[in-house]
């Protein structure tokens, strides 16, 4: 049963409409190590913005906006050849 016909049911009591983020999935497979990083990455995000959720779903949409800045893009290339 798609969502739409679950609202004109009545059977959900949500009355917004769902977020665009969640229309999309992408298959991300991540080593154990990986994993560790981004949620030691959200930790300290969390840290820095208190009054926030911050999700590892969040992390990873906002850092791709992150190529508009040349100086963290080199540091994001540097990390590639050395972390991965």
């Amino acid at each position: 049963m798609g969502r739409s016909s679950r609202v004109s049911k009545g059977v959900t009591r949500v009355a917004e409409k769902r977020t665009s983020t969640t229309g999309k999935q992408m298959n991300l497979r991540l080593t154990g190590l990986d994993e560790d990083a981004l949620t030691i990455m959200v930790e300290k995000i969390e840290a820095n913005l208190p009054q926030k959720n911050i999700s590892k779903s969040r992390v990873l949409r906002a850092i791709g906006y992150l190529h508009e800045d040349d100086e963290v893009l080199s540091k994001i290339c540097n990390s590639i050849l050395l972390n991965t």
